[in-house]
């Protein structure tokens, strides 16, 4: 190779006779050929904190026995089971890896597809219900219109029929409440001694108030007590007394000088039928 005449460390290519490229590779067989004292001695020099010099006092003092030929290996056959095992504890393989990767997707499906299937089915019974009402009132709705227009219809008809029966049986029932009511009070005026007080003090405030003669009919049987009471309520009146076995009982018949007053009972039962709007019985004469 040809001498520089320039200070340049960099050689130029032109200048090269010969080259050849250099790998890490390169420095195995350097290795190879260096005693096991020099490889000590180098990486004692590699430890950090100590001058290069200090490295290389220190790599000399070593006696050689330290360095002396490395021990033989212990074949893998002496190691104890617990070492090879230690030993065999690394990354998992690729199997491994699979396997635990399926097995997580299968419990997440799993999981997922049990999730799905309660959330699927509550939505279904709860879509089956709706359905189900909606099927029933499309279904049932017109039945039950039908039957409550033919309910509808049959009301009417009953009121009409019972509207009708009223009509036709009012006068009837009127009638029989009537006589009824007139046997009850028949039986009343017969009982009671007083019954026909309450009918002279309305017949009193009907005449004038002050009454010099006046004459009273009455049934033989209400003379007593319509006597005694004419006189505490009318003491300046002189009363003429008559009895009338043909009177009923609880009626009687005021004359005055400008007035009569007929308070029989069939009187008065006439004119409360007539009110009803009864056909008044005039042939009926209480006993």
């Amino acid at each position: 190779m040809k001498a520089s005449s320039s200070n340049n460390p960099i050689i130029p290519g032109e200048e090269l006779e010969g080259w050849t490229s250099w790998s890490p590779e390169s420095l195995d067989g350097f290795t190879r050929a260096l005693t096991p004292a020099q490889l000590v001695s180098m990486s004692q020099m590699r430890r950090p904190g100590a001058s290069l010099a200090e490295k290389i006092a220190q790599a000399e003092a070593e006696p050689a026995s330290e360095v002396s030929a490395p021990q033989p290996e212990a074949p893998e056959a002496d190691l104890p089971p617990e070492e090879e095992e230690v030993s065999g504890i690394g990354y998992p393989t690729a199997a491994e890896l699979e396997a635990i990767h399926q097995e997580a997707w299968q419990a997440g499906h799993d999981a997922g597809l049990e999730a799905g299937r309660a959330e699927g089915f509550e939505q279904g019974l709860q879509a089956g219900r709706e359905q189900g009402m909606a099927d029933v009132r499309a279904e049932q709705l017109p039945r039950m219109e039908d039957a409550w227009q033919g309910l509808c219809r049959m009301g009417g008809a009953f009121a009409d029929e019972l509207a009708r029966v009223e009509r036709e049986l009012a006068d009837d029932v009127l009638q029989l409440a009537w006589q009824l009511a007139q046997k009850l009070l028949q039986q009343k005026l017969r009982q009671d001694d007083q019954a026909l007080l309450p009918l002279l003090q309305a017949a009193l405030a009907e005449l004038p108030s002050t009454l010099g003669n006046a004459r009273l009919r009455v049934n033989p049987a209400d003379l007593s007590a319509a006597r005694e009471f004419l006189r505490q309520e009318t003491p300046e009146t002189v009363w003429q007394w008559i009895e009338d076995p043909a009177m009923a009982r609880g009626g009687c018949v005021i004359d005055t000088a400008s007035a009569r007053l007929d308070m029989t009972l069939p009187t008065r039962l006439a004119a409360m039928s007539r009110a009803l709007g009864l056909e008044a019985d005039d042939g009926q004469r209480p006993a």
